[in-house]
């Protein structure tokens, strides 16, 4: 019989709902084995007080890169013009960008992360790496490269300095697939579920945490119809970085299964999303970090660049006491917010703090609604009987003040994934 390891005198906050103080829970092997006010001793338990401390799921970061360190103007600029996302470095030095990243995320308490896409596949490299025990880190839902076409924003290549295009017609540089119409948009999809990807991203617009025009397309209507069919006959799913009403009603009526930022969505957007089951991944500490970048004065609300912004302080605490689900993840590795110790942490208290959604509901999206996201609910996400031991243990009840987990060097006590501790200083 497997040592059992037993958290008494738990704050439990299980991943949905309030917070239940005086419980008991019970890890057996990479399981939680018993969740109770009282659970039987056995002989030979391993048996830990809490004193109080909170016991939580891990948490998912649901946008991530990464590979991205100090993204930003300064990539496309200053005689680098032209390079492409996944290949302003080295592959090899990308992928350790990579590895590190992951580290850091461990150590402030996401144990998951779903991909947002990366370069040359480092996403399904990367869980190789750790499904086999050769790194330590969360465990990644991998998604595609971005699907998108010839001639996007996404397009920096300098025409008179690209190679041609292959034989296929379909060019891939660094984070970026370029296809172009239904027959080559079906077989980009299908060459990256080959790779491993679970999640097909595509660009339907550009724009987030900035203006944007409404008649923009990335994709067409047909080719967007394709994607989402392709990745669906494979039982993989489609997220979209999208941010205009108009295309995010075209990906709702595409079926679309993840929206990313979605700023100019409206209360006929939230409604079709509601009904559709969709999930959204609105990452706005990019935006509010934006907005201070481009003035000594948080988000000058005469620059037409903050109506998304100002669109989202009202749509996201409605989205919220809709049911909408959501989930935390951003563009973490840009500039401003690097991957460091506790940095995922401050979306959390964007949420909180500058759109009034209460911090428990800010938790479920971090946590249940994180691994609904990776499709790992029925795996991990909630502290349940049976789920996989994926446990955080923090000094203090982030319920009630969520800046807590923006410094895990201080408060975040114990992290446990698979019922091993990678973090203990109980």
């Amino acid at each position: 019989m497997q040592q059992r390891t037993v958290f008494t005198n738990v704050n439990l906050f299980a991943g949905r709902g309030a917070i239940r103080p005086g419980m008991t829970v019970v890890v057996e092997g990479d399981k939680i084995a018993g969740v109770d006010i009282e659970i039987a001793p056995q002989e030979g338990d391993r048996r830990i007080d809490l004193n109080g401390k909170t016991l939580m799921p891990g948490m998912t970061v649901g946008h991530w890169h990464g590979e991205f360190v100090d993204i930003g103007p300064p990539l496309f600029s200053k005689g680098r013009a032209g390079t492409f996302l996944g290949e302003e470095k080295p592959p090899a030095i990308l992928a350790l960008q990579y590895a590190n990243a992951m580290q850091v995320a461990l150590m402030s308490g996401v144990t998951q992360v779903v991909s947002g896409s990366c370069g040359h596949n480092h996403d399904i490299q990367l869980k190789m790496a750790v499904d086999m025990g050769l790194i330590k880190g969360p465990c990644i839902t991998p998604c595609s490269r971005h699907v998108t076409t010839t001639g996007d924003y996404e397009d920096r290549g300098l025409w008179w300095a690209t190679s041609a295009p292959p034989r296929d017609g379909i060019r891939r540089y660094g984070q970026n697939v370029f296809a172009d119409g239904v027959a080559d948009m079906i077989k980009a999809v299908r060459e990256e579920i080959l790779f491993g990807a679970e999640i097909i991203k595509v660009l339907p617009t550009g724009g987030h945490g900035f203006t944007w025009s409404t008649t923009y397309r990335g994709l067409s209507k047909a080719e967007l119809r394709a994607v989402v069919e392709t990745a669906h006959e494979r039982d993989k799913r489609v997220r979209a970085h999208v941010a205009t009403r108009e295309a995010i009603l075209e990906c709702l009526e595409a079926g679309v299964d993840i929206l990313d930022h979605a700023d100019y969505m409206d209360e006929e957007c939230l409604e079709r999303m509601i009904k559709q089951g969709t999930i959204l991944v609105p990452s706005m500490l990019f935006t509010r970090i934006l907005g201070h970048l481009k003035t000594d004065q948080p988000h000058d609300l005469s620059d037409p660049d903050q109506r998304g912004w100002l669109n989202m302080l009202e749509m996201l605490p409605k989205a919220n006491r809709a049911g909408l689900r959501m989930v935390p993840g951003d563009d973490f590795g840009a500039q401003g917010m690097p991957h460091e110790l506790g940095v995922y942490a401050r979306e959390l208290e964007v949420y909180v703090k500058d759109m009034g959604i209460p911090a428990a509901d800010v938790m479920r999206w971090a946590t249940a609604n994180g691994a609904e996201l990776a499709g790992q609910d029925h795996i991990t996400g909630t502290i349940e009987v049976g789920k996989a031991a994926d446990i955080l243990v923090v000094d203090g009840d982030p319920t009630e003040d969520i800046s807590i987990l923006t410094e895990p060097g201080r408060y975040l006590k114990a992290i446990m994934q698979n019922g091993r501790f990678v973090k203990n200083e109980l």
